[in-house]
């Protein structure tokens, strides 16, 4: 078999509000595989999103990539494992091969895994630092950490025959931001039937809101107002979401989960 090389992402941070951060979405395969951490002092949530017809592995580590080293530098880290419709918790064993299962399987919890054309969204959450020594304890505040990820069939897989390439210095960020001294908020988010925008309306100006999915195409566009900030989202498939709200002064997207 092939040996494809390893792909490393080594995540920078820039803190954010109340001690909630998180990173873009970063693609680890341009347009078909893409991955996203957020981290509250207590909680972290995983998005990831990719083809529908194999599974997903991304591993966050506090080891640095020395590059030509191989797995073997990464044995006994954590490993968050997709396949067939279950998250499992597992370990880097010092090689290319399938990291071995935890005995502790309870901590991924998944919230949403859903299917739109071929692509696959699976979000799951867990508790920052499970007390488990197995298992990665992410940063609570701005911070910075590898992750090594594959995609392979379908079914258990390794690291040595996984898609792979490499790309350093990703940049993090807040999901928040200052629009007319307000933050732009979602809520509820994730929801059923719909959702309001949060904002200290400000008449003088125009708020633009665009809606797209997951592959780019918008599906909503008008203007906010004062009296209506409630979007309705009972007739859209269950999925992830970008809500981008624009003026003549700022612009910011967000993502919205729809159950």
């Amino acid at each position: 078999m092939k040996k494809i090389t390893l792909l490393i992402f080594l995540f920078t941070a820039i803190f954010g509000f109340s001690q909630t951060w998180t990173t873009n979405t970063i693609d680890l395969i341009p347009g078909n595989f893409t991955v996203k951490f957020d981290i509250t002092s207590t909680t972290v949530t995983v998005t990831m999103i990719g083809p529908d017809n194999v599974g997903l592995a991304v591993s966050p580590t506090n080891d640095a990539y020395g590059g030509g080293g191989g797995m073997g530098q990464f044995g006994g880290d954590d490993v968050i494992f997709y396949a067939n419709g279950s998250m499992t918790d597992r370990q880097h064993v010092g090689s290319n091969a399938q990291p071995s299962l935890d005995a502790t399987q309870n901590n991924w919890n998944i919230t949403l895994d859903t299917t739109s054309g071929s692509s696959r969204t699976v979000v799951a959450n867990r508790a920052r630092n499970t007390g488990d020594s197995n298992d990665f304890v992410f940063p609570d505040s701005m911070s910075s950490f590898t992750v090594i990820w594959a995609r392979g069939g379908n079914a258990d897989f390794n690291f040595h025959n996984a898609r792979g390439g490499a790309v350093a210095n990703t940049v993090l960020s807040n999901e928040d931001f200052q629009l007319n001294l307000a933050r732009f908020i979602i809520s509820p988010n994730p929801a059923k039937r719909d959702f309001n925008i949060g904002i200290l309306y400000d008449a003088s100006r125009d708020y633009n809101l665009e809606v797209f999915d997951v592959l780019g195409k918008q599906i909503y566009r008008g203007q906010l107002t004062s009296d209506d900030t409630s979007i309705d989202v009972t007739n859209w498939r269950s999925g992830v979401y970008l809500v981008k709200l624009s003026s003549d002064q700022s612009t910011q997207t967000k993502r919205f989960i729809k159950q």
